[in-house]
């Protein structure tokens, strides 16, 4: 029996294979991977905010025309707020990345719910509601999925991803990304090392250039993922 409630505890994780497929979303908000077929793709960045990295990657971004979705810690929020509201009065979006970044495999459901809550909380005092949740590593348990879809929060993970926190260099970054750009493309960045290896988001800032010059020649727009999907 034991077996079997972790099973369906894990199952859920599969969601982190859509990806690798032609699915956009499953309906309801439970989980999504791209936006509608349009000329727009999302920016995402995760791990943040970082006061150390993440004025860089917004500086970044004004200088490329560019705009995205960061998804925040609450435990970086808490440390950070003046960040958060930056982000937001620079014209990109916040999304909630949990209040720990802890693989959900390996919690409990009630875990879960209060780490999500405890984000929650903090994004409020910070005075931004988010529409969106992306877990840690993108792995999502069942007590992940309901723990989302209790709140009114929309469970979104990636369809491009640059996996620069083990790349090379930049060039390796931008080859990854743009091999899977397409309209309504969520693309998946970092804008700290508090979770990945140290230069990860140098990697970070020397790619978004050249995704840039790339978005530009397919005429594809970086906006925030509530644009996008809207």
């Amino acid at each position: 029996m034991l077996l079997g409630g972790a099973l369906v505890h894990a199952f859920p994780s599969v969601v982190a294979l859509g990806q690798w497929s032609p699915m956009r979303a499953i309906p309801g908000g439970w989980c999504r991977w791209r936006g509608p077929k349009q000329p727009r793709v999302a920016l995402t960045f995760d791990d943040g905010p970082d006061p150390q990295t993440t004025p860089l990657v917004l500086d970044r971004l004004d200088e490329l025309g560019l705009r995205g979705t960061f998804f925040c810690l609450g435990s970086r929020m808490e440390q950070a707020p003046e960040l958060v509201m930056e982000t937001v009065d620079r014209g990109h979006e916040i999304g909630i990345h949990g209040h720990l970044h802890e693989h959900h495999l390996a919690r409990t459901p009630r875990w879960i719910r209060d780490d999500l809550d405890a984000a929650l909380e903090v994004a409020g005092d910070c005075g931004v509601l988010p529409r969106w949740y992306r877990p840690p590593f993108g792995q999502s348990s069942l007590g992940t999925m309901l723990a989302a879809r209790g709140r009114g929060l929309e469970l979104v993970h990636w369809s491009a991803w640059g996996r620069e926190w083990e790349a090379v260099d930049a060039n390796e970054v931008v080859g990854r990304v743009c091999a899977s750009l397409e309209p309504g493309a969520i693309v998946l960045l970092h804008d700290s090392d508090d979770s990945s290896p140290p230069g990860t988001v140098d990697r970070v800032l020397d790619s978004l250039g050249p995704i840039a010059d790339e978005l530009a020649h397919r005429e594809l727009e970086a906006t925030t993922l509530s644009e996008l999907v809207a």
